[in-house]
């Protein structure tokens, strides 16, 4: 059954805190922001998890945790099923490079077959409608152009277990309706998503859960319209205390 499941996770940011004319002051020594302590979460089979928080609560955090990206100071991050990870329309493109040769190394980073690399670019060619551009340096692309490209790249996506922060709700109104069937279809092959955006109707849409997280703790977690409600109440509460100050 496929499962992710964090537990006891502490992580920790490490930073220099002194930096003087653009050189760290031989003095400052190496000090550590603690974003994550003693963190659990359990996330099953069929669980399409919203997930919720202020900018800075942790949400891009926990997501490159569950992903493998970050590696937990102490506790286990548990994972049965292949994830695949999708973190904005510029992350793993190489501005250098073609549309097509990076589309090209996303299938070989993904260990698939020539056969199969090359049958799916055609069809994200043609899905993306970037035509020719598909041969320039993705440094010339707009920024709708860029998201066609990385868009197109979910078409290589086989995954188990999904993540995905902010990023489908980039780009150009008609591209993304467009779009909308076959996310909506890439989505419902995976067993389980946990998706982090600010836009509450991508969420209704696709999610059946929510946790709410905050100064990396989990608030709540469970049905979607609750956690949401409690959310928008909290959110509610701190816009008052701020315009009463």
């Amino acid at each position: 059954m496929t499962r992710i499941r964090l537990k006891n996770v502490n992580f920790s940011y490490r930073y220099f805190p002194s930096i003087s004319g653009g050189l760290l002051r031989s003095n400052a020594g190496l000090r550590s922001h603690l974003v994550f302590e003693n963190f659990n979460l359990d996330i099953h089979d069929g669980d399409r998890v919203a997930l919720l928080g202020v900018n800075g609560a942790g949400k891009s955090t926990l997501l490159k945790i569950m992903a493998g990206v970050y590696t937990p100071e102490r506790g286990e991050v548990i994972s049965k099923g292949k994830i695949y990870s999708f973190f904005g329309r510029s992350i793993g493109v190489m501005p250098q490079l073609s549309g097509l040769e990076n589309l090209e190394i996303r299938g070989l980073l993904l260990n698939l077959p020539d056969e199969i690399i090359q049958n799916k670019i055609k069809q994200i060619i043609d899905f993306s409608e970037l035509g020719e551009a598909i041969y320039r340096p993705v440094s010339t692309y707009s920024v709708g152009m860029r998201t066609r490209l990385t868009f197109g790249m979910l078409m290589f996506v086989e995954a188990d277990i999904m993540l995905i922060d902010e990023g489908l709700g980039a780009g150009d109104k008609f591209f993304l309706k467009k779009a909308q069937k076959f996310i909506e279809s890439l989505l419902d092959s995976s067993k389980i998503l946990v998706f982090a955006n600010h836009s509450m109707e991508l969420l209704k849409k696709f999610c059946n859960k929510a946790v709410l997280i905050d100064a990396g703790e989990i608030i709540q977690f469970g049905e979607l319209d609750k956690v949401i409600h409690l959310y928008n109440h909290l959110r509610h509460l701190e816009l008052k205390t701020n315009n009463a100050k």
